[in-house]
């Protein structure tokens, strides 16, 4: 049985070693677990279904074609609308960025 040590520390610091019990050692999660936790969110943050559609993510694309701010978000909306709980509220989003881009652009003409 592994035991996890900030766990650990944690119950020796609020517990006395006479209230310990063994099932409250065997409910500790261990480090595998916590780092496969971890590793769940960093998926949430990195990598989420929506961004994995197809070969490229939108960032991958975004970057290799030097796209500015505004260009870039229209692309990443337009890349992921169809896989999102709301597709017409993301296509609309890339309209409102590249409506944005419109107007620097004739700001700067």
């Amino acid at each position: 049985m592994k035991i996890n040590k900030e766990a650990w520390r944690k119950m020796m610091t609020s517990t006395s070693l006479a209230d310990l019990h063994e099932r409250d050692l065997r409910d500790l999660p261990s480090n595998e677990d916590l780092k496969a936790l971890a590793c769940r969110e960093a998926n949430l943050v990195d990598h989420p279904k929506h961004y994995n559609i197809g070969k490229y993510e939108a960032i991958d694309v975004i970057e290799d074609w030097e796209l500015d701010f505004h260009c870039g978000n229209a692309v990443k909306y337009i890349a992921r609308h169809s896989y999102k709980e709301s597709p017409k509220q993301d296509i609309e989003k890339a309209i409102w960025y590249l409506q944005r881009y419109l107007e620097t652009l004739d700001e700067n003409s």
